[in-house]
């Protein structure tokens, strides 16, 4: 009769490495704020509004409505907002992580938790900002200074970026 010791296999379990990936988003080393080539004069910046829409608004570094963090969701790029949201305009963003997403019509801040949404990521190579797997792009503003979307992806608008300290939402 032959005994195997469970010893060798133990010491086979013990030294392999658990590798955990975190399942919220994480952020890259960088706050940005994106100027839209060409956009409203003095008015330039993307701003998240208090109801979570994204507008044109003044250059003001230091302002969380006006800074972005790319960062990743298990692996998906993402665009993670800098600000806080209220009850009173947000009370599903309140306490949550918002990340830049499109909803089938238009890029607007939302619950990196959701499920259900396809999350925007800037494509440095062209400085846009797009959906993942979709062709939809910001493509603008109207006379309001709100961003237009084209679902497209034939007439998009093209950001600058800046790095900024991060200002506490």
């Amino acid at each position: 009769m032959k005994f195997t010791s469970g010893l060798a296999l133990f010491g086979a379990l013990a030294s392999a490495q658990v590798i955990i990936i975190p399942t919220g988003p994480v952020k890259g080393p960088n706050t940005l704020v994106f100027k839209e080539i060409g956009g409203v004069p003095n008015n330039e910046c993307l701003t998240f509004t208090n109801n979570g829409n994204i507008v044109n608004a003044a250059c003001a570094n230091t302002h969380a409505d006006r800074q972005v963090t790319p960062g990743k969701i298990l692996g998906t790029d993402v665009l993670i907002v800098q600000r806080s949201f209220v009850s009173q305009f947000r009370p599903d963003l309140v306490g949550k992580t918002s990340c830049v997403a499109f909803n089938g019509t238009s890029f607007l801040a939302d619950d990196c938790a959701r499920k259900d949404i396809l999350f925007a990521r800037f494509d440095v190579g062209n400085g846009r900002i797009v959906s993942n797997g979709h062709f939809a792009c910001l493509s603008g503003h109207d006379s309001k200074a709100q961003v237009l979307t084209d679902v497209n992806g034939l007439r998009c608008s093209q950001f600058t970026v800046t790095a900024v300290a991060p200002t506490r939402p």
